[in-house]
């Protein structure tokens, strides 16, 4: 994930600079531009009926196919820059492809750079995926820079999504004080009384912040009603609100009453193939507002990792599958499941996907599965304890030349990664005579 680092201006205009040099946009100008006004665009359409029309074409709990993204490289090669985007998606969300946050952040630019705002959309919500950031800078400002770009390239949406950024994140976002800043609350007052959810949402945000109930509450009423009228996305933020001034009767009833919709609308948005599908998925378990027993959890969790590419929901997939709850026992499915997991970060997946090959015997054969399953769950920029088990286990595979050719510099420079996390890291390097960092904590 990316790290927080010290507030201030100058550090912000400084990362921004970098960031749209970077993205093939300008550094940050010596005097501000003036303040522009955003075209309020139309509202998003409104949620799915209960029935939907047609359901996405689906089989439930089939393999999804591999996917490959060598024809949209080709296409990207050749200047198609939805080509460059619709690569950088699979490298992030295919079946079959090993996630490479690096090669879609690379792809993602160049089609953001080439003018494709749905690219520059699109990547605003997925620099969770991209490790290795270049420059350290807060999440708040990454997706601002994102939806700058896609602003500056004409597309309105990408404007009033960098106001509400500015409107939620008012201090790390500071260097659009003087241009987005002064137009930022009249684009979102705009933009909530055309009904767009988001945009009423974050003034309701914003009045809660500034201790203005009053402000507060008219906009929780109106985000109310236009949950009662068919919008999905207005219930959440009103399943949320506090209501200090209601009883707590009145709390609970509104509390039933949103849950229910909100869940309705969700497994129709499921079904449709427009995601919530992990909403959907919760609803219906035996805690949720609307259970319906284990095979509609196993349904909603299969459409939640293959239609909306969750990889957390495969790894409970595969979970399913192999105990036989809700779904058939089948322990190919659990496996395939498991697999696509690992390859996009679930470090359980990888340690089950392990598992399953050390059940196969010993040999070189199973030892080179091995290594590449544990090349997978070595995630050391996530500093979570299961990935960096991995890449322990990784450093020990490259030092004894087991599974792989044997490595001992990249031993050292896994243990060194590891080492300000983890003392067994720190430990085997002391074993191998090898300097520990200086930030690692003392033994």
């Amino acid at each position: 994930m990316l790290k927080r680092l010290p507030d201030g201006s100058a550090f912000v205009a400084a990362a921004l600079s970098v960031l749209l040099t970077g993205c093939g946009g300008s550094s940050v100008p010596s005097r501000a531009p003036e303040a522009r006004q955003v075209v309020v665009p139309p509202p998003a359409p409104s949620a799915a009926p209960l029935e939907p029309a047609k359901a996405p074409d689906i089989v439930l709990f089939s393999l999804p196919p591999a996917e490959d993204p060598s024809a949209d490289l080709l296409r990207c090669e050749r200047g198609d820059m939805e080509g460059c985007r619709a690569a950088g998606w699979l490298f992030l969300h295919g079946f079959g492809v090993a996630e490479d946050a690096s090669r879609a952040d690379e792809l993602y630019t160049k089609a953001c750079k080439g003018k494709n705002t749905k690219a520059c959309m699109q990547f605003a919500v997925e620099y969770y995926h991209v490790h290795d950031w270049p420059i350290k800078a807060t999440a708040e400002l990454v997706e601002a820079v994102h939806h700058k770009m896609a602003c500056d390239h004409g597309e309105q949406q990408g404007c009033l999504a960098l106001a509400l950024d500015v409107l939620r994140h008012p201090e790390e976002l500071s260097i659009f004080r003087d241009t987005v800043g002064k137009t930022a609350q009249k684009t979102a007052e705009d933009a909530c009384a055309a009904s767009h959810i988001a945009a009423c949402s974050t003034l309701m945000e914003a009045a809660q912040r500034s201790g203005d109930k009053a402000r507060a509450e008219t906009l929780a009423m109106t985000l109310r009603t236009m949950c009662g009228a068919g919008e999905m996305g207005a219930c959440w933020p009103v399943l949320r609100y506090p209501w200090s001034d209601r009883t707590p009767a009145e709390r609970k009833s509104y509390t039933k009453e949103l849950g229910h919709k909100l869940c309705r609308f969700s497994q129709a948005e499921c079904r449709a193939g427009r995601g919530a599908c992990s909403l959907a998925m919760g609803c219906v378990d035996e805690d949720g507002f609307d259970p319906q027993g284990p095979e509609a959890v196993a349904e909603f969790t299969y459409r939640a990792c293959a239609v909306s590419r969750d990889f957390k929901r495969c790894e409970e997939l595969a979970e399913l599958f192999e105990r036989g709850k809700g779904v058939p026992k089948d322990p190919e499915k659990a496996s395939f499941f498991d697999m696509a997991a690992c390859q996009h970060g679930r470090d359980l997946a990888c340690d089950r996907m392990a598992g399953r090959i050390r059940k196969q015997g010993s040999g070189p054969e199973v030892d080179k599965k091995l290594f590449e399953v544990t090349k997978l769950g070595c995630r050391i920029d996530n500093r979570d304890v299961g990935w960096l088990m991995s890449c322990e286990r990784l450093a020990e595979m490259y030092e004894t030349g087991r599974g792989t050719q044997k490595d001992v510099e990249k031993a050292v420079e896994l243990f060194t990664a590891v080492c300000p996390y983890r003392e067994e890291s720190c430990d085997n390097l002391r074993r191998m005579k090898r300097p520990v960092p200086p930030d690692a904590d003392a033994p």
